[in-house]
């Protein structure tokens, strides 16, 4: 893998990740949340709000997503710091793996594929959470 190929692997999944999101977190699928009011009773349980069965489940759904989202972009982060510790003590690895192990400039280049990947799905899962607590104005 070059860096070309991995840039258009990020964009792509980035690009998939955003148009799910919009597609289920559509307002006309998770409906209208009301606007917050000042409480005018000392009564301190939230009022109900009133959504169809169906904008319920795709809000459901859409958290589900945002949660997916969020644990798999920190689990790329995660898995691209462990390539950079490959990166940085890369004479311990090579002595003990000798030829099994990649080049060292490819180790780098899986390093920056996996944090992108993953700074791309947690700022897709963010949108989408801000996209599920809209209120109507």
């Amino acid at each position: 893998m070059n860096m070309l190929t991995a840039s258009v692997i990020v964009a792509l999944i980035g690009a998939t990740a955003f148009v799910v999101v919009a597609v289920i977190t559509a307002r006309t699928r998770i409906g209208r949340l009301p606007a917050v009011a000042v409480p005018a009773s000392s009564d301190p349980l939230p009022v109900a709000i009133d959504l169809s069965e169906s904008a319920k489940k795709f809000r459901v759904f859409g958290w589900m997503l945002v949660l997916l989202l969020c644990l798999t972009g920190i689990f790329c982060v995660l898995q691209g710091f462990g390539d950079l510790r490959i990166f940085f003590h890369w004479d311990q690895w090579e002595a003990f793996f000798g030829s099994e192990l990649s080049d060292r400039a490819e180790i780098e280049l899986y390093s920056r594929f996996w944090m992108a990947i993953g700074v791309v799905l947690v700022f897709v899962g963010l949108w989408a959470q801000w996209r599920l607590r809209r209120r109507t104005a």
